[in-house]
């Protein structure tokens, strides 16, 4: 049998041509994005993965559509129908030409319209009958048609089929052979250090992700959310009541938390293959630490965050991948996990085929477990590092535990579940990701919104409420973690500090945490410091920022905070002294291309005193909020107070031109 001739090889050329059509067009659509943050050369194996991939997946989609085929012809055969493979052809591209047609109509005019699934089998049924009427009309052609097709797709078949052989090694270089930076840095990491002299505390560091100081009760929201933080602040923490992030997703809030350093200056902008901080394997709180004998650990569940992506693995004695902090319950979970796990750290974009954007995702999406519960608990984390305590680190240790609750989706356990709000809505992944759906669609780009329309509130009020009740969950995981240490003896010897990335928000018209959004809920965080020992607490209510976090630490370690630090100690002002007061702060640059790029389009937040200002630098638009008279930011009164308005302006710009200024250098060395 010449294997060409077979139903099998008709369909699967047609099927592998559909799909690398589709991805060429997304790799220009997705290059238009990665160019923001790296080069082309770091673009070519990750278009040389997803190509393998996808070809795997034209393999798989082919072999279900020739078996739907067989068992069609199958059943049909008993009314003698003679139905022909390329019969079967024509209705896939009939098929395939009528999901087109609905998807561009749905887009042009029904465009944030949310479907319900029985509304789509209503729309999907009756387009089905018509792909079969409409081939079967054309049946005595079909020979020809598909003849034709299959002749001209040939050159297609053997370019796509050689990109794809062409591929094989160029993955194989990157993920297997091709030196990680890794081992050179750790060596000259180990060649630094410097004896430890005198006694210096251990110092653990937990941040939870998109955790906003806001629904927090430890800071005077109406919920019980954090009643243990609340206590634990009272009796023997400092409380710092007015931290700004430096920005509003995970990956550059956790570059300046690593480094001291703001956006501007690590210069990294973006979430999704997002480049490493400038001069990150150089400068770090972790390498500063390590220098001076610290034993360095990291239990990372944020892939985000991961201390590979902020290049600062090597400063790090102790670092478990990611993934095995989380317990997947969607297919999708599984497969992204799977992929992390052996390209996550050696191609960029290594997650291209989940992208939320590319139409797998939404096939995977289709078929994910509805779940109702957390795949990433708390307690993984806090217990891996337990675990390695038992066993007796060296001492002084400085571990990182970054966690992903209260990040959504928003799926506490029982009992945590429903106490805030106990109606039977949003209790499941779908749920919530579909009421999200339809809540963004009320995003648009006015500056002035400050609030969702009266038919969306409701549902976003029922999401904060499965957030504030994470929150809890977080709470009691967090005092089970320090009940745990107490009971090591490890509060004695130790500095514990809590805080997050960035936050959450239910406000503004603005959902979660994209958008470029830099109000109060994204930019206000939680930052609560324990000294060994510490009995008493204190409020602190400086304005203070994410970059004086790792110069708080090396000045509780007894290290000199270094010159390229942006941030300054704290330390002072546990100690009853005074700070003079400075601006702070925060930046949304998603769109703007990293490293080595003048910054020219992004918005900005930058607080003094009791004011804040939001400027859109393209746009040139200024929002000025008093945050004591006006905390919730419904009232921009630039126009009321134009000097401060224009004072703020000027400090921003300025302190602009000179980031710009210190890239332009960059260049020319």
């Amino acid at each position: 049998m010449n294997f060409r001739e077979t139903s099998y090889w008709k369909i699967f050329r047609l099927v592998f041509v559909i799909f690398s059509l589709y991805l060429l067009g997304d790799a220009f659509y997705r290059w238009d994005g990665f160019r923001y943050y790296a080069s082309f050369p770091e673009f070519i194996p990750a278009v040389a993965l997803v190509l393998i991939l996808w070809s795997m997946l034209a393999l798989i989609a082919a072999l279900l559509v020739w078996l739907a085929y067989i068992a069609v012809k199958g059943t049909l055969r008993a009314v003698k129908s003679g139905i022909m493979v390329e019969h079967f052809l024509v209705f896939i591209c009939i098929s395939i030409i009528t999901g087109i047609i609905l998807w561009i109509v749905k887009f042009l005019t029904l465009k944030y319209l949310f479907i319900l699934i029985e509304w789509k089998l209503y729309i999907i049924l009756p387009a089905a009958g018509a792909a079969i009427l409409v081939s079967w009309l054309l049946r005595n052609r079909a020979v020809q048609w598909i003849g034709v097709i299959q002749q001209r797709i040939t050159p297609l078949v053997w370019l796509f089929g050689f990109l794809v052989i062409a591929a094989l090694p160029v993955v194989t270089y990157h993920t297997w052979i091709k030196p990680q930076g890794d081992t050179v840095f750790l060596a000259k990491t180990k060649a630094a250090e410097t004896p430890v002299t005198g006694k210096r505390p251990n110092i653990i560091l937990v941040t939870f992700d998109a955790m906003t100081a806001r629904d927090m009760s430890v800071y005077g929201y109406s919920r019980p959310t954090t009643p243990f933080l609340a206590k634990w602040a009272s009796e023997s923490a400092y409380l710092f009541t007015n931290v700004k992030a430096e920005s509003y997703i995970t990956t550059p809030t956790t570059a300046s938390l690593m480094t001291g350093k703001r956006l501007w200056t690590h210069q990294t902008y973006q979430i999704a293959g997002s480049s490493k901080p400038v001069k990150s394997n150089i400068e770090s709180l972790p390498l500063e630490l390590k220098k001076r004998g610290y034993y360095n650990m990291a239990f990372i569940v944020n892939p985000f965050a991961s201390v590979r992506k902020l290049g600062v693995s090597g400063a790090f004695d102790i670092a478990p991948v990611e993934t095995g902090f989380s317990k997947q319950a969607t297919l999708f979970g599984k497969v992204d996990d799977l992929l992390y796990s052996v390209f996550g750290n050696r191609i960029r974009l290594y997650d291209w085929i989940v992208q939320r954007d590319f139409i797998f995702f939404k096939i995977l999406k289709n078929l994910t477990q509805n779940f109702s519960k957390t795949t990433a608990p708390p307690e993984k984390a806090f217990n891996k590092f337990l675990s390695i305590l038992d066993r007796n680190p060296p001492e002084p240790f400085f571990v990182w535990i970054h966690l992903y609750p209260p990040h959504d989706p928003y799926l506490p356990p029982e009992p945590y579940m429903g106490i805030f709000d106990s109606s039977p809505a949003l209790r499941t992944y779908k749920s919530q990701e579909d009421a999200v759906d339809r809540a963004m669609k009320y995003v648009d780009s006015d500056p002035a919104r400050h609030s969702f329309p009266p038919d969306a509130q409701k549902e976003v009020d029922i999401l904060r409420a499965r957030y504030d009740e994470f929150i809890r969950y977080c709470d009691k995981q967090f005092e089970d973690f320090m009940a745990e240490l107490a009971a090591r003896g490890k509060l004695k010897d130790s500095v514990i500090i809590l805080s997050s990335d960035h936050g959450e928000s239910f406000e503004h018209g603005l959902i979660k945490h994209g958008n470029d959004n830099l109000y109060e809920q994204i930019t206000h965080i939680p930052l609560i410091i324990s000294e060994p020992d510490q009995t008493g607490g204190r409020t602190i209510d400086i304005l203070a920022e994410q970059i004086d976090i790792p110069a708080t630490i090396l000045d509780l370690a007894g290290i000199p905070v270094p010159s390229w630090m942006e941030g300054r100690s704290l330390v002072p002002l546990m100690r009853g002294r005074t700070l003079p007061e400075r601006p702070a702060f925060s930046m949304a640059l998603e769109g703007q291309p990293s490293r080595g790029h003048r910054i020219v389009k992004g918005r900005f937040a930058v607080w003094e005193g009791d004011y804040k200002l939001i400027h859109y630098l393209q746009r040139k638009i200024s929002l000025l909020f008093n945050l004591k008279e006006d905390p919730g930011e419904s009232n921009n009164i630039f126009d009321k107070e134009p000097e401060v308005g224009k004072r703020l302006l000027k400090l921003l710009m300025s302190n602009l031109k000179e980031a710009n200024e210190r890239i332009a250098q960059q260049n020319r060395r």
